[in-house]
């Protein structure tokens, strides 16, 4: 993995748990304080061992702890209905 897929990876994880915890702000409740958050993709291990081996690389601050948190697509099929339209030219009587 490429360090710019690495980093679009990231933002788009960190992108949709903040839209996640908007819309569930009850999971917070079991963050602890301080923690720091390691963001893994349940669909890509490559990635997710990447991120572990940088998390693990990286120093915690004091009194904090590494949370794992694995984003899982869900998706919805919404059925849409188009119209089309068909014109006809009249004849003039």
């Amino acid at each position: 993995m490429n360090t710019q897929s690495f980093s679009d990876k990231i933002f788009e994880l960190s992108e949709q748990f903040n839209r996640y915890v908007f819309e569930h702000p009850e999971v917070l409740n079991g963050i602890p304080d301080k923690a720091v958050l390691v963001l893994l993709d349940a669909d890509d291990p490559e990635f997710n061992q990447a991120n572990i081996d940088l998390a693990a690389a990286t120093p915690l601050p004091v009194g904090s702890q590494r949370v794992h948190v694995t984003m899982k697509k869900k998706v919805r099929t919404i059925r849409q209905v188009h119209w089309e339209a068909e014109v006809q030219a009249t004849r003039l009587a």
